[in-house]
């Protein structure tokens, strides 16, 4: 698996991370980061306004920064894709994974507005 990077100001300071057949977008982040369902990781940024996001996408040990995740789950790839997407549907990153379902950990170098979002896929 080929690691990928892109810098930038995702609209709506959040970025979703699912499989590009389609997921279940969470509702509401609930004031937290991050929020998920059993098909989607929505993931939040820095402020549009106040600069760009560096999203890394990756195998996770290839990827892993060296602190915990804050975020561990499984969720639905029925095209064995994996994409990070915004709001608006338009793919940032993408990646091929070996199964119908992925396993991913999501890491963050703040806990409110981070400017580096890691996403890991576990084999």
């Amino acid at each position: 698996m080929k690691t990928v990077t892109a810098r930038l100001a995702p609209p709506n300071s959040l970025i979703l991370i699912l499989d590009p057949q389609g997921a279940e977008i969470p509702a509401t982040t609930k004031g937290e980061l991050i929020s998920s369902t059993e098909t989607c990781i929505a993931v939040g940024c820095m402020s549009e306004d106040d600069g760009e996001t560096e999203l890394t996408l990756g195998e996770a040990k290839a990827v892993d920064p060296g602190y915990a995740p804050t975020l561990e789950k499984r969720i639905s790839t029925p095209t064995r894709k994996l994409t990070v997407q915004s709001v608006h549907g338009v793919t940032l990153l993408e990646t091929h994974v070996p199964s119908q379902s992925a396993a991913v950990q999501v890491w963050v170098n703040d806990a409110h507005e981070p400017d580096k979002v890691v996403i890991g896929v576990m084999p």
